[in-house]
């Protein structure tokens, strides 16, 4: 026994100073340099952009295509204004944003720079798995990953967002559920398309009062947002996001890429949901982690506008799959889509969406925990 406690403490050291080689490599790479080189070369700059409309020219105007033009040319001048230079994230955000545009947009992104390295290693305090070495490892190993990287260097909600999806979680195991919906809400409200699924999983495995404190917290979010922007603001908004749906590298590491851009691929999408639908009934009395990993997976397997970096909220569904304490030769497939997100711009996107259409499958099944995972006998 002493021998076999031995190797594995061995192998986990050497696999910490395998991670942290490479997240620091990768970081240098991916972050570091680019990051140096030109710190407005990402999408908080375009949240700063807006959010600077908003306090300038007021809140109506953060999607007007000419305003973002003309203040993306005085930070970045000389930088052509593409279709991929625009803000598209809904208003919350550049409320958000707005209050670190007196650092000015450089320290500002520095700032949000912090604040999300930060939420990554809250998300990791509240709902990595394990003790001791081992869970340091996922900390180390998150910081290797390429996606979270990815989103570090662009400045995306992402960190945030799923900081909020685990604060829901948390809340939800210490029956807490209308403040975990509300909390989710904040996060669905910053960059909504990373939890599509997530409320609809709740929904069908019966945690319906996490979802009705959810639907008020956002309908709240929206309704001030819809108030805010007016008429003109509302048809600036939708006018962007035709233009951008139509862009294919939004949907590269999508279905869409497969099925096309077309009705087909809003079916898939729709059948994804349905099957999420499903699995979280079948499921219903699973633990709560292990259906908000199945509505993470499923957002990200079904959608039809999503990037390489919004993979990083896959993090979370890993700690939350893995808790459930799944079969071996679940957890080991994990390391498939790892790789498979980890090298998709050289592999391409159909070797992540086939594991991830693996890693859904898994989790459409009933829990085949092998020890005892909390029941829920009456969901919140």
């Amino acid at each position: 026994m002493i021998a076999v406690a031995t190797r594995r403490n061995l192998g986990l050291a050497a696999l910490a100073w395998f991670l942290l080689i490479a997240a620091a490599v990768t970081g240098y790479w991916v972050v570091v340099i680019p990051v140096t080189r030109d710190p407005l070369a990402n999408d908080f700059t375009l949240a700063f952009i807006s959010a600077r409309i908003g306090l300038e020219h007021g809140w109506t105007n953060i999607y007007s295509l000419s305003l973002q033009h003309q203040l993306f040319g005085q930070l970045r001048p000389g930088v052509f204004f593409n279709d991929g230079q625009r803000y598209l994230a809904p208003p919350p955000l550049a409320w958000v944003t707005a209050l670190l545009t007196g650092l000015g947009a450089a320290n500002a992104f520095y700032a949000w720079l912090v604040i999300s390295v930060t939420a990554i290693v809250g998300c990791w305090w509240l709902a990595a798995p394990g003790r001791g070495l081992s869970r340091w490892i996922w900390l180390v190993g998150a910081f290797a990953w390429y996606p979270v990287l990815y989103a570090l260097q662009y400045g995306q909600p992402a960190p945030l967002v799923l900081l909020a999806v685990l604060a829901c979680w948390k809340l939800a195991e210490k029956d807490m559920p209308y403040r975990a919906g509300l909390v989710l809400a904040l996060g669905t409200g910053l960059k909504p398309q990373l939890v599509l699924a997530v409320p609809i999983v709740l929904l069908f495995s019966g945690r319906w009062r996490i979802v009705l404190a959810w639907a008020a917290g956002l309908a709240v979010l929206a309704a001030v947002s819809i108030a805010v922007l007016g008429a003109g603001g509302l048809a600036d908004y939708r006018n962007l996001l035709a233009e951008a749906q139509a862009l294919p590298n939004n949907r590269y590491f999508t279905l869409a890429y497969l099925l096309g851009p077309g009705p087909l691929s809003y079916v898939a999408q729709g059948v994804v949901l349905a099957a999420a639908a499903g699995g979280a009934y079948i499921n219903r009395r699973a633990s709560t982690g292990r259906v908000i990993a199945l509505g993470l997976v499923a957002g990200a397997f079904g959608a039809s506008y999503w990037h390489l970096q919004d993979f990083m909220v896959l993090l979370g569904a890993a700690w939350l799959f893995w808790r459930d304490d799944p079969p071996l030769w679940q957890r080991a497939w994990l390391v498939s889509v790892a790789l498979t997100i980890e090298l998709a711009w050289p592999l391409g996107p159909i070797p992540l969406l086939a594991a991830l259409a693996i890693w859904f499958a898994f989790l459409l099944t009933p829990s085949r925990s092998r020890s005892r995972a909390k029941a829920v006998t009456t969901p919140a």
